[in-house]
């Protein structure tokens, strides 16, 4: 069998048989998992307090192993299903083999720091129908007022065996970041374990339509991702002059080649397949799930929490890729020959393009939808000024305010920004549409016109007419049309300008005045094709 490198450092075939399950139970499965990667943080906190040298940072480290430690027992108490083992299969004798013992009698810092573990132990788990079997030695602390209810016990040592995840751990003996390093990675794959088995449960829930359940699991993955995400980043307090020997010698052993974190990635890509399903069988458009969510909840919160699992797989390859950054410098090659800056790819590209690209599609929509309020509720909390400030009435030449208006259109058919700007006053503004708060001074109208282009095609034909120029009163106003595209969609609308210039020509303010609306309806028309 080709065991890839990174399998072998972290003997995870060994792990891999603590996971193989004897009964149907839904629980046992993760609680295999979970409880071994609890048996690793022990034995890993245990070491850490024993570690004298002075370059580490002892405190910091065991800290953040009791903060995991807590987040992994939150994590058990999410992930778990509420079925109840049959009594055949449980037991009632507490472990004698944990390795949570060996903590028991350390400094008073980590009594300290047992106990407030032990009391969210007790807070969290005290509704579970089984006890897990360490509450033994947990009761040890004499928690005033905290009784542990008599409850069937799972088969913790047969099931978890403690002895044997200590020789495992025991193995790594190359020096003092050596355990570290690969119990980190060890953990990690326990927990990849259990987001692999639920996102293969969401997948069978998919298949009998039941987005709701599928959902659900969905969600839990999310939280483990957040949790690992964080997990992998204590390594950040690696010494690097201990760090570096091994991981020389280690040599093409990589993280990277998780196959557990690549599966999840592929699993994860096919769970839109069900949207693309029911799209087709209920004959609507992902637009039409954004804007109407009410009408399908379950497949628009499925379409959600699918946005989330982007989000938090993303996130858990970026802390990997700082973590890179942090300790081998971004120049550097990976041990599996690639630049760590090719990392980036995997966070920056979208898993679920059509949903990036409907989002976009949205948000365009949106705007248009609600353009006649953009910006209002700022306009609200902005102090107002008691003095109405009134327009100073110029007197402009008719020529040169035709000619302005000519520059106007030219400038906005050709997407000529520098063109356009220097139409403007400095502290000129734009109001589009009317009754939105406007675009003010250079730097408000660049953001404006650069969302005008982004939005609209190069090829905009504009047509004005009715042009009313009051020279006397530096004033004008014309009607247009415009016909352009956006995303091969053709849009039309039309609207009425009115500008105030300044004595030399420029323009001082301007409002425009048409109904956005209608760019809206046709956008949401042909997005829902």
């Amino acid at each position: 069998m080709d065991t890839r490198p990174y399998e072998l450092y972290i003997s995870l075939e060994q792990f891999k048989s603590l996971w193989q399950c004897e009964t149907n139970w839904q629980n046992e499965l993760p609680l295999r998992a979970i409880l071994v990667a609890l048996e690793l943080s022990f034995l890993l906190i245990h070491e850490t307090v024993q570690d004298t040298r002075l370059t580490v940072r002892n405190e910091e480290r065991i800290s953040r192993l009791f903060a995991g430690c807590r987040q992994q027992i939150e994590l058990l108490a999410e992930v778990l299903d509420t079925t109840v083992l049959s009594l055949d299969s449980l037991s009632n004798e507490q472990s004698t083999k944990t390795n949570f013992k060996m903590l028991i009698d350390l400094d008073e810092t980590i009594f300290k720091k047992l106990k407030q573990w032990g009391c969210f132990y007790t807070s969290i788990l005290e509704e579970f129908s089984f006890n897990l079997g360490i509450e033994h030695y947990i009761n040890q602390f004499q928690f005033p007022n905290m009784f542990y209810k008599e409850k069937p016990i799972i088969p913790y040592d047969k099931w978890i065996k403690p002895d044997t995840i200590a020789t495992i751990f025991h193995t790594r003996s190359f020096n003092q970041e050596d355990k570290l390093f690969a119990t980190v990675h060890q953990v990690t794959e326990c927990w990849l374990c259990i987001a692999l088995n639920l996102l293969k449960s969401s997948q069978l829930a998919t298949q009998e339509s039941d987005f709701h359940a599928a959902t659900n699991k969905i969600s839990k993955v999310c939280s483990i991702l957040n949790y690992l995400a964080q997990h992998i980043l204590i390594l950040e307090t690696m010494v690097l002059a201990d760090y570096h020997p091994l991981r020389v010698n280690l040599r093409d052993a990589s993280g990277a080649q998780s196959k557990q974190a690549l599966d999840i990635v592929n699993l994860a890509k096919t769970l839109f397949l069900p949207i693309t399903d029911y799209l087709k069988e209920y004959n609507c458009s992902l637009i039409d799930i954004y804007n109407t969510p009410n009408k399908h909840i379950y497949l628009y919160q499925y379409i959600e929490v699918l946005s989330s699992l982007e989000t938090r797989l993303t996130n858990f390859f970026f802390c990997h890729y700082k973590l890179a950054t942090q300790i081998l410098g971004s120049e550097s090659l990976g041990s599996l020959g690639f630049e760590v800056q090719a990392l980036i790819k995997r966070f920056v590209e979208p898993i679920y393009s059509d949903l990036d690209k409907v989002r976009y599609q949205y948000v365009v929509i949106t705007n248009f939808k609600y353009g006649q309020y953009a910006g209002n509720l700022i306009t609200s909390l902005e102090t107002i000024n008691l003095v109405k400030t009134i327009d100073e009435v110029v007197e402009v030449a008719g020529y040169t305010i035709e000619d302005t208006i000519n520059k106007y259109i030219k400038s906005i058919r050709e997407h000529d920004i520098e063109r356009w700007l220097s139409l403007f006053e400095l502290d000129g503004s734009i109001e589009d549409p009317s009754g939105s708060r406007a675009f003010k001074g250079l730097s408000g109208l660049k953001v404006y016109f650069r969302g005008f282009i982004k939005i609209f095609a190069s090829d905009i034909e504009i047509k004005s007419k009715n042009i009313l120029i009051l020279s006397n009163q530096g004033r004008a106003e014309f009607n247009w049309e415009i016909h352009t595209i956006h995303k091969n969609v053709p849009i039309n609308f039309s609207g009425l300008d009115k500008i105030q210039f300044s004595q030399n020509g420029k323009i001082k303010s301007m409002q425009v005045f048409y109904d956005p609306n209608v760019i809206s309806q046709q956008l949401l028309a042909a997005f829902r094709e």
